[in-house]
């Protein structure tokens, strides 16, 4: 399973426009269908999905949201964060937990889960962290007192990657707790972690945050970890704000592929293939590869719309999965090949699966 880290939650959650792509939707969305999704309050939306196996598969977001306003671009009049969302598919239908501890408005906005544990991230104030037990939430305390930005999760267990005093800093679970995980000089700012089995372990970012510290623009990185230490991995040699890696997804011992802004890069081991997105991509929103080591995006194009994407036989292929729908992130059940999809459909917030 991949997914992107978002540094900036609400990034995550804007831009859900829909326009119609002109590349022609491609017959992989004939396997696709719709699963049901549980009442919802209006204006709910999910923003991550974790799927570790055919009977957990685990989203978050949000419902109730308001926002009332008499006149166009002035505050709210009436105002509601809304309450949080966090589900999970057993097989045959969507569970609710308890969030022992929480007493707030707001999003689950960060959704992690592997190595036997699910961990959620959000609350108004960004405060609320909690750990499964199997029938509820407990609230549990961010690695070393750090303010936790993103939660990263697959078959190899979970990642946290946090913030304190202007660095960032990279913890994975083991044993029960939070371990750090010293990262390479160049490798300052992290943008996405994926962690294959314990001993192939993916992180990309970039040496600056943003636009670059003191006129320096931002260099990108990219590190394996072999269980124990991590090792710069040359990275390409563009710089800018549109060449720093934001996603990863490694296919197996020395195969990955990696994304920027805009394009598509596969690591042979050796050196870098860069492939441009989809025609009038802005921004690439996800990356997974499938179980045959095919990668997915998820593309945003101007002004704000999602698309769907498959990279096959040297040609991107766009997969329609529902008139008027919009695919927001992706998710793989590790093991299986099996595909999910969340979005929306019209104003609704909608969930597919590839059977």
């Amino acid at each position: 399973m991949k997914r992107a880290l978002s540094r900036a939650a609400a990034a995550g959650a804007a831009a859900v426009l829909a326009v119609s792509l002109t590349a022609q939707p491609a017959s992989a969305a004939d396997t696709w269908r719709k699963v049901d999704l549980p009442f919802l309050w209006p204006t709910a939306r999910l923003y991550k999905m974790e799927a570790v196996a055919s009977d957990q598969v685990w989203i978050a977001g949000r419902q109730g949201y308001i926002c009332w306003q008499p006149v166009p671009l002035v505050p709210c009049v009436v105002h509601s964060h809304g309450n949080p969302v966090v589900r999970r598919w057993d097989g045959a239908r969507w569970r609710e937990y308890p969030l022992l501890g929480w007493n707030d408005q707001g999003a689950i906005w960060q959704l992690a889960a592997g190595g036997g544990e699910t961990w959620i991230y959000g609350g108004f104030d960004w405060k609320y962290l909690a750990k499964f037990n199997g029938w509820a939430f407990e609230p549990a305390s961010p690695p070393a007192g750090e303010n936790v930005i993103a939660l990263r999760g697959g078959p190899a267990g979970v990642w946290a990657v946090t913030h304190k005093s202007g660095a960032e800093s990279l913890y994975r679970r083991a044993n029960g707790s939070w371990t750090r995980a010293e990262l390479p000089a160049a490798l300052r700012y992290v943008n996405d972690v994926e962690a294959r089995t314990p001993t192939d372990v993916w992180a990309v970012g970039q040496t600056q945050p943003g636009r670059g510290v003191g006129g320096v623009r931002e260099v990108p990185a990219i590190a394996h970890w072999d269980g124990s230490s991590w090792t710069s991995i040359p990275a390409h040699t563009e710089s800018g704000s549109d060449a720093r890696l934001l996603h990863v997804a490694p296919v197996g011992p020395g195969e990955v592929w990696a994304a920027t802004a805009r394009s598509l890069l596969h690591w042979n081991g050796t050196s870098w293939t860069e492939i441009p997105g989809p025609p009038g991509t802005a921004g690439i929103h996800d990356l997974i590869t499938d179980d045959a080591g095919t990668p997915w995006v998820v593309t945003q194009r101007a002004p704000t719309p999602f698309g769907l994407f498959r990279y096959a036989d040297g040609a991107w292929e766009e997969v329609e999965l529902a008139p008027d729908s919009v695919v927001s992130g992706l998710a793989v059940v590790p093991g299986t090949g099996a595909m999910w999809a969340f979005g929306r459909t019209g104003s609704s917030p909608a969930v597919w699966r590839d059977s």
